[in-house]
């Protein structure tokens, strides 16, 4: 239990700090303990006091407003689909889940020129639905990605020079933080009320 406190709060650490806030761009964040699939359910899901095209409308907004490209935004089937701009960075999508500190900075210290870096960004897909009562309901995945070009370097295998060829790499990682999902449905709501006429002062 004490470990999974750790993780969660090295995590929630690794987002606040990370430079990349709600007003500018999303940053998030994975956490690497098991989460349950009714628990994933419910931090990805929520039902909003309002109709469905209110919700659709709000939530694209927003994502415009906090820098996320639209890919598709399908208001017939409720699926919205966005990205964030790729750029360089470390560490992985599964790399991000060791919470060796050491390992950590002499990895990012080893990977210091642009082509020993990850390309990443964040995906997200969003089912917006009618639900009873006139209200709506939305679930949001929200993935980090990741990819690393096929390479080839020098190495030493049984004391003779050779040429390693690494392949092209790439990762997925479905986010499991609530917080993340939290603070995003919050601004998702503000949007909401906002076009009900009940802005927020």
């Amino acid at each position: 239990m004490k470990r999974i406190m750790f993780q969660r709060a090295l995590f929630i650490a690794l987002f606040l700090f990370s430079g990349c806030h709600f007003g500018q761009r999303m940053a998030i964040v994975v956490t690497p303990s098991e989460v349950l699939p009714e628990e994933r359910a419910a931090m990805q899901t929520r039902v909003f006091m309002a109709s469905d095209d209110i919700v659709f409308s709000a939530m694209v907004a927003t994502l415009q407003d906090l820098g996320w490209s639209l890919d598709a935004a399908d208001r017939a089937s409720g699926i919205i689909r966005a990205s964030t701009g790729k750029r360089l960075e470390p560490l992985g999508p599964k790399e991000e889940a060791i919470t060796s500190f050491e390992w950590r900075r002499a990895t990012i210290e080893k990977r210091g020129s642009e082509k020993d870096q990850w390309t990443r960004w964040d995906e997200m897909v969003a089912h917006i639905e009618k639900w009873p009562n006139s209200r709506a309901r939305a679930r949001i995945v929200l993935s980090r990605r990741g990819s690393l070009p096929a390479m080839s370097y020098p190495s030493k295998v049984d004391r003779r020079e050779v040429i390693i060829n690494a392949p092209a790499k790439e990762e997925s990682v479905e986010v499991s933080l609530d917080e993340v999902y939290a603070t995003l449905f919050k601004k998702i709501e503000q949007a909401v009320q906002e076009r009900m006429g009940g802005g927020l002062k």
